[in-house]
Order: C-alpha cells, then structure tokens, then sequence
C-alpha cells in the first residue's frame, strides 16, 4: 500500500509498505481521511528519534476491513475513529480513562506504531469510537485535535461569562475557541498574526481578533469588559509566548499551555507570584472527552469544518509539510483516500 513516511529530518517520502494484519484485540481501517498536526511537524523538524520509513499521521477516521481475534462489539464496515495509541489496558491510567498517559503506551504515527497517513492503518480495538452517520469521515479526522481543545478548556476550569485570551489560530487555538464559546465564555479575544487564520477565528465565533503587533489583546479585553482575561491559552508554542500569555493574564487568572514549545524558554516567576497566576500544561485528552467531541460534533455543538483549508492526496504530503514551515492561511489539512 501507499503511505507518507519519515525518512530523515526535514524530510518525508511516498513509499510502498506492506498492508498490517490484525492481530488479538486490534482492528485494521481502510484509512478515509487523516489530519496533519503541528506534532508531526515538529517531528520531521527535530527527528524526536523516529526510525526512518515510520508512517505518520494520527488524527484519523476509516472503516473496520478486519477484525483480529478477541474483538467484540465492532463490525467490518463500521465507521470509526480512535486514540493515535494502543494502551496496556492494565495500569492505573488506563483504568481511570487517561489512556494517553498509559506507562506502556504505544503511539500511532509518531515511531512506534504506523500511523494513517497510508491506505491502512492498525489500531487496538478498545481506542475505538463509533461515528455517528451524521459525523461525515472529515469531521472524524477532526476529533483528535477538537478533543485537545476541549481537555485545555475542561483542565482551565472555564465557566459561564469567563474571558478568555486563545493566543494563536491555528487548529488547536481554534479548537479551543470553539470549546470556550460552547463552553459559556461570553468574551473570548484571539491573538493572531496571519492574515488569512484571522478571517478562520472571526467565523468560529471570536469576540474580536486582535493582531499582536499592532494592539495588546489584554488591553483590549479591558475595553470591552471593564477587566483583563481571566484565562489566557497559550496555543503557539514558540519561545517567549508563556512569558507573553502571563503578562496578559489577570491577577487571579490562569495561563494553560497547549502551545508545544521544543525548546528552552524562560519565565519571570516573580510576575506569577505577585499576580498568583495559576500554570497549566495539558496533554492530549481522555477517553471521556474523545466521546464527547463526537457527541458535540452529531448535535451540531460545535462546527469546525471552516478549520478545514485544505483537502489533499497522500502523494502530496512531503510538499505540504514544506508549506505549513509557514502556513500563513492555512489551518487544518486532511489527508483523503478514495472510500
């Protein structure tokens, strides 16, 4: 079969792999449609010790064409989507439904497993989630990362009236946008620079999108609300930007880090403690929140499909990765196979 895969840093390639095969407890999907995430990009940039010819991708929806021995509660032909990991099922996050903090945890897509950026994908039967016939294949490869808005969101302690900073519109700050307005944020600011992610923010609901460079987005907040934001999500993850999101930030308020910075950066812990600003670092999501973006996504809660720039074939992956370096309008780009 075809995938897109890793072959040294800063570079990916077109190869022909063997189909997997399906083995106890796990699944093979005729692959429909997969995302590309800013952590795969990091991955090609930095290595992150991925073994050349590892198939990427993560973020994914297809259809069951084999079912290996010991599944139950699945049918070949079913839509689905799934965690981009296969847990042990056996240790104490896994039990407690935080299945991508699993101390075995084996990954889909970034070195340790295949991923879906190929005609076929395998995964464990128990990080399956049923898709709703209403939930089209793009909206199922938009669950992964809408679920990561919406554990930033959950983990911030967000509640009806909140004002809210999303510092960045690529495709977690506007997930996060989505889940603070569905969530009952009255007021929620985006900072962005590229013109063309501004116009995406202004369509999934933002307040008012403020450019850094010309006017303080706190500030503004200020002018409209009488106050500065009480939680500012930090969705870039470039060095200085926490420095940044705890400046803005009220007194009382809370900084979450979704942004994933990979390198050193510095804080000045001083403004933190004279503020008392709470910090919080997310990871990914739960299996609770994996469902309840599908269930939001079939009740017509949230609607992210203006996220979606750019549609394209799995021969066009390498050239892609060169230009989202710089992505300037562009926001979420699936990977669609013929289904």
């Amino acid at each position: 079969m075809k995938a897109a895969v890793y072959k040294r840093q800063n570079e990916l390639a077109v190869i022909e792999v063997p189909e997997p095969k399906a083995g106890p407890g796990e699944v093979v999907l005729k692959v429909h449609d997969c995302g590309i995430c800013g952590s795969d990009l990091h991955a090609v940039q930095y290595g992150l010790g991925m073994p050349p010819d590892s198939v990427m991708g993560h973020e994914f929806c297809g259809e069951i064409v084999e079912l290996g021995p010991q599944v139950s509660g699945y049918a070949i032909g079913e839509r689905v989507t799934s965690l981009p990991g296969i847990g042990c099922n056996t240790c104490e996050q896994c039990l407690a439904g935080h299945r991508m903090h699993c101390e075995n945890i084996r990954g889909l897509g970034l070195g340790q497993l295949p991923g879906a950026y190929a005609e076929y994908v395998m995964c464990g039967a128990q990080s399956l989630f049923k898709l709703p016939a209403n939930v089209s294949s793009q909206l199922g490869a938009l669950v992964e990362p809408l679920s990561v808005g919406l554990h930033g969101v959950n983990r911030s302690g967000l509640g009806p009236g909140a004002s809210c900073v999303v510092m960045g519109a690529g495709p977690i700050g506007l997930s996060t946008l989505l889940w603070c307005k569905a969530k009952g944020a009255t007021t929620v600011i985006v900072s962005e620079l590229a013109p063309g992610r501004i116009e995406l923010a202004h369509r999934l609901g933002a307040t008012e999108v403020i450019n850094p460079s010309a006017k303080d987005p706190a500030g503004r907040m200020r002018e409209i609300t009488g106050r500065g934001p009480d939680l500012v999500f930090e969705c870039i993850g470039v060095k200085s930007t926490l420095e940044s999101a705890i400046q803005m930030v009220s007194t009382l308020g809370r900084v979450v880090v979704l942004g994933v910075c990979m390198e050193p950066d510095q804080i000045t812990p001083v403004r933190c403690i004279f503020k008392e600003v709470s910090l919080n670092f997310v990871l990914g999501y739960n299996d609770v929140e994996f469902q309840e973006t599908i269930d939001a996504l079939a009740a017509g809660k949230i609607d992210p499909r203006p996220m979606v720039t750019d549609v394209i074939n799995v021969d066009q992956v390498p050239a892609m990765f060169q230009a989202l370096r710089k992505p300037a309008s562009r926001a979420k780009v699936i990977v669609e196979f013929p289904h």
